[in-house]
């Protein structure tokens, strides 16, 4: 996954969701708080405020009581303020030891049982033992909660359309609070009372209420956007881990949890395999049934994955038909049959059609020495390269579909990786060399012709051979620069040849088929060989008998535009795949070069002269002129001269060489 597409999905995880979470998370917290000191304030409006203002009565009482005593004695001062007490019997008398002196109620409490009730304030209160009361307990304080309920149980048994119902008491209890005075030997002490009455209750809940509506609107909002953010987080991932074809993960997710797996799960007991999973020939099931066609199978391959696929496992497509597994297995072998039988079940996903699939797999052993902070560097991408070069290996090659990643495909991966990192710098340092082989004429044994090769003689390596490289160009594209390059080195060298006033021969210049996608190639060769002013007689275009298999209408136009240019085209390796006699017909060839498998075996030797007697004679009649490459044997030389061949090219008479051995070889002919 790109470095950008990973900011987006750390923003979308932390920037997104969490601020908003937070906020609410606190908004609700403020929310509960405000609500809670609401009830906490109703609770002090009706019950610390009236027992306030039993003690300021109390503190009144004592005043008059002092007031009062100036004239009278304590008991007939008492007995003179019954005009302002609501109740005769609401003053006790008692020494200062508590024992009643006077009283006038029969169920006094016991005065030294002082509690203390705390709201808001503290205060010191006696409270009445009411014989009305269960086990003689009395409630000094009555909780929001339980008021509710009493609230609730009363409002099922009120009659609505009687105002009244609103004047039921829901709580009531008696204080006994001590009366300040500044007596010597007495206390006084005065009894009141808290009622709470479903009024109180009922517009309590009302405001609460509409508080709870006021604060609900903006925690829905904030609610809704947490909500809100969340989805958008998930439908973020999904578009960015969905592959757009299968509707599966996409390989940026197969990266990220792959090595999130590994990190995690793997430990000494498990080897872990990374698998490239490959279908054989995808394109031509394309060609054969259609693109959408071939969608719809690539769902059906991702939709048995998913099945196939266990806990600590993962998958996702990686491009075409190629899928990236990652599995967990007790061992290589465990590993193996295990492919076995899943390359088997996938060739039935399509009842209908016949399919095949191989695969590529490189292990990760189990190792104690492996640490967290080792696997977190584990590069899941190379590896599967590597999964993906093990399976290469097999192109080609019958009966065989898997192939374990090892040393010897290692170190052509890193050879490959070598070649890729240096081969721009090599073509900028010319250290890819022309060399020319000779083309001889079979019954004279003079130089007619010769063929440009292309040798790397790298300062580090030496000379490194063409199949060390062209492979590897071929499958990057750079051999479409490889191919200029030598283009240019031919062009260059028959322009020095007329300026030197030396004997010009005609050199073929391979051409890959990579470069057969171009319309514009013809022109593009044409300026480049003008570039050095070179005779386009002098220079042959060679093409593997391949490239007559690609989009021949387009190749057709070129080879003709080629043939207007006045160059030469020859088909190299004929006979080495199935060659097409159309190609022959319809295509306009100049030079046909007969493969060096035709001249090789002794089993079949009588068989192939006649193949090679029939494609000479078939290529006279065409007015083609044949060449026979990997000559190797003088008798292959007579056996050549008699059929009529044109030209011989083989070690029998040189290999490739230098420009300057070439020189001195067409020198001595003279």
């Amino acid at each position: 996954m790109s470095k950008q597409n990973k900011q987006k999905i750390k923003k979308c995880y932390k920037k997104s969701i969490w601020p908003s979470a937070l906020l609410f998370i606190i908004f609700l917290g403020s929310c509960v708080g405000l609500v809670s000191l609401f009830v906490t304030a109703f609770q002090g409006f009706l019950i610390d405020e009236k027992i306030a203002d039993i003690q300021e009565d109390a503190a009144n009482l004592g005043r008059m009581v002092e007031f009062r005593m100036q004239k009278n004695n304590l008991f007939d001062a008492v007995s003179s303020l019954e005009e302002y007490m609501q109740e005769e019997n609401d003053i006790c008398i008692t020494d200062e030891n508590y024992h009643i002196l006077q009283s006038f109620r029969n169920n006094v409490p016991d005065f030294k049982r002082v509690e203390n009730i705390t709201i808001f304030e503290s205060y010191r209160v006696v409270p009445e033992l009411d014989p009305m009361q269960a086990n003689g307990e009395q409630k000094l304080l009555i909780t929001y909660r339980e008021l509710f309920k009493r609230s609730w149980n009363a409002l099922e048994h009120s009659n609505f359309e009687d105002p009244r119902w609103l004047e039921e008491p829901l709580f009531h209890t008696n204080y006994w609070v001590e009366v300040p005075t500044r007596l010597q030997g007495y206390r006084l002490y005065y009894r009141d009372s808290v009622t709470i009455f479903q009024k109180n209750v009922f517009y309590m809940n009302v405001a609460i209420l509409v508080e709870l509506l006021l604060l609900a609107i903006p925690t829905l909002l904030l609610f809704m956007n947490v909500v809100s953010s969340v989805a958008m987080q998930k439908r973020m991932v999904h578009l960015l881990y969905q592959d757009t074809v299968t509707g599966g993960k996409n390989w940026s997710y197969f990266l990220e949890r792959s090595k999130k797996i590994l990190c995690q799960l793997w430990n000494t007991k498990h080897t872990y395999a990374i698998v490239n999973l490959h279908m054989i020939r995808y394109q031509d099931y394309c060609a054969c049934y259609g693109s959408k066609e071939g969608e719809e199978l690539l769902k059906k391959i991702d939709g048995f994955l998913k099945i196939s696929i266990g806990r600590g496992e993962t998958f996702a497509r990686f491009a075409k038909a190629d899928f990236g597994l990652l599995l967990r297995c007790a061992s290589p072998q465990q590993c193996e049959k295990r492919l076995k039988k899943m390359l088997v079940e996938l060739t039935g996903v399509k009842k209908d059609k016949m399919m095949s699939f191989c695969a590529g797999i490189y292990l990760l052993r189990p190792a104690a020495n492996w640490k967290r902070m080792q696997r977190r560097q584990i590069d899941i991408d190379q590896i599967y390269h590597f999964a993906s070069a093990a399976r290469g290996t097999m192109r080609g090659k019958e009966g065989e579909y898997i192939k374990i990643f090892d040393q010897q495909i290692l170190q052509e991966q890193i050879w490959k990786n070598k070649v890729e990192e240096t081969m721009e710098a090599a073509l900028l340092n010319e250290e890819f060399q022309l060399y020319l082989q000779p083309k001889y004429h079979p019954v004279t044994e003079k130089i007619v012709g010769a063929e440009a090769l292309v040798r790397w003689i790298s300062p580090t390596d030496g000379m490194i051979p063409p199949n060390r490289f062209i492979p590897i160009f071929e499958e990057n594209g750079f051999i479409t620069k490889l191919d200029d390059y030598m283009i240019l080195a031919v062009a260059k060298l028959q322009s020095e040849w007329k300026i030197q006033g030396r004997r010009q021969v005609p050199v073929s210049v391979n051409i890959s088929r990579v470069n057969f996608v171009k319309e514009d190639l013809a022109e593009h060769i044409c300026h480049l060989v003008d570039s050095y002013g070179a005779d386009h007689a002098a220079i042959e275009l060679e093409l593997t008998e391949s490239a007559f298999f690609g989009n021949k209408d387009l190749l057709q136009k070129i080879l003709k535009e080629l043939k207007m240019y006045g160059f030469h085209i020859s088909m190299d390796d004929f006979g080495a795949g199935y060659s097409s006699l159309n190609s022959l017909k319809d295509l306009p060839i100049d030079v046909l070069k007969l493969d060096m498998d035709f001249f090789r075996g002794d089993g079949a030797k009588q068989r192939g002269e006649i193949v090679v007697k029939e494609t000479i004679r078939l290529a006279k009649a065409l007015h083609m002129k044949i060449v026979a490459e990997g000559i190797e044997r003088k008798e292959q030389v007579e056996f050549l001269a008699e059929q009529g061949c044109d030209m011989i090219q083989g070690f029998y008479f040189a290999k490739p060489m230098p420009i300057e051995e070439f020189n001195e070889r067409v020198e001595r002919e003279l």
